[in-house]
Protein backbone atom coordinates (compact mmCIF):
# COMPACT_ATOMS: atom_id res chain seq x y z
CA UNK A 1 0.00 0.00 0.00
CA UNK A 2 2.87 2.08 0.53
CA UNK A 3 4.20 1.61 -2.69
CA UNK A 4 0.97 2.90 -4.27
CA UNK A 5 1.04 5.71 -1.83
CA UNK A 6 4.20 6.62 -3.13
CA UNK A 7 3.09 6.56 -6.81
CA UNK A 8 0.15 8.23 -6.11
CA UNK A 9 2.42 10.72 -4.47
CA UNK A 10 4.65 11.57 -7.15
CA UNK A 11 1.69 11.71 -10.03
CA UNK A 12 0.23 14.57 -7.68
CA UNK A 13 3.42 16.17 -7.30
CA UNK A 14 3.74 16.05 -11.42
CA UNK A 15 0.51 16.45 -12.40
CA UNK A 16 0.93 20.37 -11.91
CA UNK A 17 4.10 20.18 -13.59
CA UNK A 18 2.13 17.89 -16.67
CA UNK A 19 -1.02 20.53 -16.62
CA UNK A 20 1.43 23.14 -17.31
CA UNK A 21 2.99 21.46 -19.94
CA UNK A 22 -0.19 21.97 -22.07
CA UNK A 23 -1.27 25.10 -21.03
CA UNK A 24 2.28 26.68 -21.90
CA UNK A 25 1.31 29.52 -24.38
CA UNK A 26 3.43 30.00 -27.29
CA UNK A 27 4.40 33.34 -27.39
CA UNK A 28 3.85 36.21 -29.76
CA UNK A 29 6.48 38.19 -30.36
CA UNK A 30 7.28 41.46 -32.36
CA UNK A 31 8.79 39.39 -35.43
CA UNK A 32 5.78 37.26 -35.40
CA UNK A 33 3.48 40.63 -35.61
CA UNK A 34 5.62 42.43 -38.33
CA UNK A 35 5.89 39.42 -40.45
CA UNK A 36 2.24 39.60 -40.54
CA UNK A 37 2.07 43.27 -41.08
CA UNK A 38 4.61 42.54 -44.04
CA UNK A 39 2.14 39.83 -45.76
CA UNK A 40 -0.91 41.82 -45.20
CA UNK A 41 1.25 44.64 -47.28
CA UNK A 42 2.48 42.15 -49.77
CA UNK A 43 -1.26 40.69 -50.52
CA UNK A 44 -2.53 44.74 -50.62
CA UNK A 45 0.48 44.95 -53.14
CA UNK A 46 -0.77 42.18 -55.23
CA UNK A 47 -4.40 42.88 -54.70
CA UNK A 48 -3.22 46.34 -56.40
CA UNK A 49 -1.48 44.79 -59.11
CA UNK A 50 -4.20 42.41 -60.07
CA UNK A 51 -6.89 45.21 -60.13
CA UNK A 52 -4.64 47.70 -62.29
CA UNK A 53 -4.04 44.49 -64.79
CA UNK A 54 -8.15 43.97 -64.56
CA UNK A 55 -8.28 47.58 -65.41
CA UNK A 56 -6.48 47.27 -68.48
CA UNK A 57 -7.80 44.46 -69.81
CA UNK A 58 -10.82 45.95 -69.56
CA UNK A 59 -9.66 48.99 -71.25
CA UNK A 60 -7.85 46.69 -74.14
CA UNK A 61 -11.44 45.32 -74.32
CA UNK A 62 -13.29 48.54 -74.58
CA UNK A 63 -10.94 49.58 -77.19
CA UNK A 64 -11.28 46.77 -79.45
CA UNK A 65 -15.37 46.95 -78.98
CA UNK A 66 -14.77 50.36 -80.27
CA UNK A 67 -12.91 49.20 -83.43
CA UNK A 68 -15.07 46.87 -84.06
CA UNK A 69 -17.60 49.45 -83.65
CA UNK A 70 -15.96 51.87 -86.39
CA UNK A 71 -15.22 48.72 -88.28
CA UNK A 72 -19.31 47.72 -88.94
CA UNK A 73 -19.99 51.47 -89.17
CA UNK A 74 -17.47 51.40 -92.28
CA UNK A 75 -18.92 47.95 -93.73
CA UNK A 76 -22.33 49.44 -93.25
CA UNK A 77 -20.95 52.67 -95.22
CA UNK A 78 -19.18 50.35 -97.84
CA UNK A 79 -23.01 48.28 -98.37
CA UNK A 80 -24.74 51.31 -98.84
CA UNK A 81 -22.45 53.15 -101.20
CA UNK A 82 -22.22 50.04 -102.96
CA UNK A 83 -26.68 49.83 -103.27
CA UNK A 84 -26.68 53.25 -104.52
CA UNK A 85 -24.19 52.34 -107.17
CA UNK A 86 -26.18 49.55 -108.22
CA UNK A 87 -29.50 51.31 -108.19
CA UNK A 88 -27.63 54.46 -109.87
CA UNK A 89 -26.71 51.80 -112.68
CA UNK A 90 -29.57 49.98 -113.60
CA UNK A 91 -31.81 53.51 -113.17
CA UNK A 92 -29.17 54.73 -115.85
CA UNK A 93 -29.45 51.78 -118.11
CA UNK A 94 -33.42 51.43 -118.09
CA UNK A 95 -33.75 55.39 -118.38
CA UNK A 96 -31.10 55.14 -121.54
CA UNK A 97 -32.89 52.02 -123.39
CA UNK A 98 -36.25 53.93 -122.96
CA UNK A 99 -34.39 56.96 -124.19
CA UNK A 100 -32.88 55.83 -126.58
CA UNK A 101 -35.97 53.62 -128.15
CA UNK A 102 -38.32 56.26 -128.44
CA UNK A 103 -37.02 57.23 -131.67
CA UNK A 104 -36.79 54.21 -132.67
CA UNK A 105 -40.83 53.75 -132.02
CA UNK A 106 -41.95 56.63 -133.85
CA UNK A 107 -39.91 55.72 -137.18
CA UNK A 108 -41.46 52.70 -137.04
CA UNK A 109 -44.48 53.88 -136.57
CA UNK A 110 -43.85 56.03 -140.18
CA UNK A 111 -42.43 53.13 -141.82
CA UNK A 112 -45.63 51.24 -141.37
CA UNK A 113 -47.98 53.52 -142.32
CA UNK A 114 -46.02 55.01 -145.63
CA UNK A 115 -46.07 50.67 -145.83
CA UNK A 116 -50.08 50.93 -145.36
CA UNK A 117 -50.36 53.80 -147.75
CA UNK A 118 -48.70 52.43 -150.21
CA UNK A 119 -50.14 48.85 -149.72
CA UNK A 120 -53.26 50.21 -151.09
CA UNK A 121 -52.05 50.37 -154.34
CA UNK A 122 -49.80 46.85 -154.36
CA UNK A 123 -52.37 43.52 -153.16
CA UNK A 124 -49.15 41.67 -152.63
CA UNK A 125 -47.56 43.78 -149.87
CA UNK A 126 -51.43 44.38 -148.43
CA UNK A 127 -51.25 40.45 -148.37
CA UNK A 128 -48.17 40.39 -146.43
CA UNK A 129 -49.36 43.39 -144.19
CA UNK A 130 -52.48 41.00 -143.20
CA UNK A 131 -50.38 37.79 -142.50
CA UNK A 132 -48.08 39.99 -140.60
CA UNK A 133 -50.98 41.68 -138.14
CA UNK A 134 -49.78 45.27 -139.37
CA UNK A 135 -53.09 45.63 -141.46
Amino acid sequence: MKRIQRIIGVILVLLPLLIKAELKEIPFTLDDRDRIIRTEQKVESVKTEMTTRFQAVDQRFEAMDKRFDQLFNFLWAIVGIFTAMMISVFGFAFWDRKLSLAPLKKEDQRIVAVLVDFAKTQPKLSEILKNAGLL
